[in-house]
């Protein structure tokens, strides 16, 4: 099993976490951080916990989250105020000792990355962390990734200006975001620790309440301005003075919907962080597996059985697979915007013959005239859900980015995929069974692209359905080491059917196949975001099998997925 290992460095104590690609954690620590802190002596303790941490010796990368900022390329912890630290090439050092690939990041650069990985902000692309402490930090992550900066020292959030005329900042700023909603200036405003503050709004108390709710207004204003320059999905709040979320959060979300337009705050969440001190941890682990993915290194559990592949292969073979997956992604669109193109023409003839109609005073009755509207409503309702498809699948190709290949614990996808559908089926009445598998079972693939890929087909016929039941299991076939994921449900057979058209030659593409003693229904088409999921589940080395769709005798719709097994433990 791979793993690599998340450090969390700070001035008094070292956090260390063994985790695996999916966020799950093998083993931690938490050594003091040497007194003084000179780097060497630091080093030498960090040393000694990883192998405490990891003493079969299986991590294959560290990330560590520095008490300031690193260098762009990761490698030097340039300012560390905590330490006494400049310019401390951390790691080459720790290389030199563990022979693992290292790389450097700010901690609250870290902290981001962990919430947006399997925090508040897992279910986000773009998301920004605010660390509400002593001072206010910040992170940046884009289409899932840390942004530092063309230096490494991007993200210093806190150091926005809120006031020019406000206090001076350390940083040489006035009015700065720090200087209104930090715990020291807390402290320089009431005299009292957040804590307490907390507490006594908690209990009641009118003036903690009015102080929390003016707080609330200054963070928001700060907020509004990042929101302008990065419209992130998320907005996610760490720190101690997060605790009172609930008493500033109403005062905070006035002040966007004041200050931020409708378009460029749409969907946004403001929410508090989730990890606690794990976050760093966890982010540098996250670290970690990005550079074991840009180096194109390789884990047991990835081997091939000839040997580890060699750079040069692992790049020809993503490749291969990029230009693949690109002339898939080409031909669907082209299928797809030469039916959507062909059936809009129909309904649009049909309303604009249906309108002359009317418009010409031609209907013999009110009758007829109502009957010509009831018509020119439906091919207006035609054109409207083929615009739906249209939209959705505009939206797949907007996500669509490097497939990024890992051990995946389906266990813990299934987990995501139920607490991501069970509301809606819930709303609907319908029942929904989601039947993870052992956790010893991996699967080899893109672990977003299989949890939104599972989540659209659930979803897909939750839509469908006004009562019965769906359910989702996995059937593990070790000799061949292949993972069955099947979904079954009991959705109408005409939700499957639709006029083939420009599609009929994709509905014959082979790659979309029914499984040997099962009779294709005539008229059935894949649908288009079947399709789409297809072309990424091949990528990855599986497939996608429609089983069986309802008849009279046998009311089940059976979807099955098949993806490469790689991982099995005991």
């Amino acid at each position: 099993m791979p793993y690599v290992i998340g450090i969390d460095l700070g001035g008094t104590a070292i956090k260390l976490g063994r985790y695996d690609a999916q966020g799950t954690c093998a083993a931690s620590v938490t050594v003091p951080t040497p007194q003084p802190p000179q780097p060497e002596q630091v080093v030498e303790a960090m040393v000694a916990a990883i192998a405490q941490v990891d003493p079969q010796n299986e991590a294959i990368a560290l990330g560590v989250g520095t008490p300031g900022p690193a260098d762009a390329a990761g490698r030097v912890a340039r300012v560390a105020i905590n330490l006494g630290w400049q310019d401390v090439p951390l790691a080459d050092w720790l290389e030199a000792r563990t022979g693992k690939p290292t790389v450097l990041a700010n901690d609250a650069n870290c902290a981001g990355l962990g919430e947006s990985w399997l925090g508040a902000g897992r279910n986000f692309r773009d998301v920004i962390l605010l660390t509400l402490g002593t001072g206010v930090g910040g992170a940046i992550v884009l289409d899932g990734r840390l942004f530092s900066g063309r230096q490494g020292t991007g993200g210093e959030l806190g150091l926005i200006t809120l006031n020019p005329q406000g206090p001076e900042c350390n940083s040489g700023n006035r009015g700065s975001l720090e200087q209104y909603c930090s715990v020291q200036a807390i402290r320089r405003r009431t005299g009292l620790e957040p804590g307490e503050l907390g507490r006594r709004a908690k209990a009641g108390d009118r003036e903690a309440i009015a102080f929390w709710q003016e707080y609330g207004r200054d963070l928001g204003a700060g907020i509004a301005s990042l929101v302008y320059v990065l419209t992130p999905e998320a907005v996610i709040l760490s720190g101690g003075i997060s605790a009172s979320f609930e008493f500033f959060y109403p005062t905070l979300w006035e002040e966007l919907q004041t200050r931020v337009l409708p378009s460029s705050r749409e969907g946004l969440r403001v929410l508090p962080a989730a990890l606690g001190n794990q976050a760093g941890e966890v982010g540098a682990a996250k670290l970690a597996w990005e550079l074991v993915r840009a180096q194109g290194l390789r884990s047991d559990g990835l081997e091939q059985a000839s040997g580890m592949e060699s750079p040069t292969s692992g790049s020809l073979r993503q490749l291969e697979m990029a230009y693949w997956l690109a002339s898939e992604q080409a031909r669907f669109h082209a299928g797809f915007l030469a039916r959507v193109s062909h059936e809009l023409r129909s309904p649009i003839n049909g309303v604009i013959g249906l309108q002359q109609l009317i418009l010409n005073d031609l209907c013999d009755s009110p009758e007829e005239e109502r009957e010509f509207v009831r018509q020119a409503n439906g091919a207006a309702q035609k054109m409207l859900g083929l615009l739906d498809q249209a939209i959705a699948i505009s939206r797949i190709s907007q996500d669509f980015r490097k497939l990024e290949l890992q051990p995946v614990q389906l266990a813990g996808t299934f987990l995501t995929v139920g607490d991501r559908t069970q509301l809606l089926a819930r709303s609907r009445n319908l029942q929904l069974e989601i039947l993870p598998p052992s956790p010893a079972y991996y699967v080899l693939a893109d672990p977003q692209w299989l949890q939104q890929g599972l989540v659209s087909l659930v979803s897909g016929a939750i839509a469908t359905m006004r009562d019965g039941s769906i359910r989702l299991t996995a059937a593990i076939d070790a000799p061949t080491k292949l993972a069955r994921l099947i979904l079954e449900d009991t959705r109408p057979a005409e939700a499957w059917q639709e006029p083939l058209d420009q599609l009929a030659a994709l509905s014959q593409n082979p790659k979309i196949t029914r499984s040997s003693g099962y009779v294709p229904v005539a008229q059935l088409s894949p649908g288009s975001s079947l399709l789409a999921f297809q072309s990424i589940l091949e990528a990855m080395g599986g497939r996608l099998e429609l089983l069986n769709t309802p008849t009279e005798n046998s009311p089940l719709s059976r979807l099955q997925i098949t993806l490469p097994l790689i991982q099995e433990e005991d």
